[in-house]
């Protein structure tokens, strides 16, 4: 990894993955002199985390624009764009966005998990509803 990505991003606050070495800034000498604006390559990623990274981001304070592309379908990468207010570091709001996508997609995993793990062992809602309705009339 550049000097450069390491200067304008703090990797360590990146969530535990190889997102760090996934990300490529596109002008990282720019990005040194205006903090607010930042364009980066997510390698190996598509719509499904362009998207999701695109809806968190812009819903944090001091997002003027957050958007993302896919240069063309045969390429393996998606682009995203972030422009903040003065004041708000781009870099921050992306490593932000980072982490809460990334918690994001650890419940929907458990969630996931739980699921599949009822649906094999023949567990259903009903059953659900069921032992909690019991719980009530035992406490009754």
């Amino acid at each position: 990894m550049s000097q450069a990505k390491q200067d304008s991003l703090t990797i360590s606050r990146l969530p535990p993955s190889n997102v760090a070495e996934k990300i490529e800034i596109l002008d990282p000498d720019g990005y040194k002199s205006d903090q607010t604006m930042l364009t980066i390559v997510l390698h190996e990623e598509d719509h499904t985390i362009g998207n999701a990274l695109k809806h968190i981001i812009c819903q944090m304070s001091g997002v003027e624009f957050c958007g993302y592309n896919i240069p063309h379908p045969l390429e393996d990468k998606i682009l995203i764009r972030i422009q903040t207010e003065k004041g708000y570091s781009a870099g921050d709001i992306l490593c932000r966005g980072l982490e809460d996508l990334h918690t994001v997609f650890d419940q929907i995993q458990k969630k996931f998990g739980q699921a599949y793990s009822d649906f094999k062992t023949g567990r259903t809602i009903d059953d659900e509803e069921g032992d909690e309705d019991e719980e009530e009339e035992n406490d009754e």
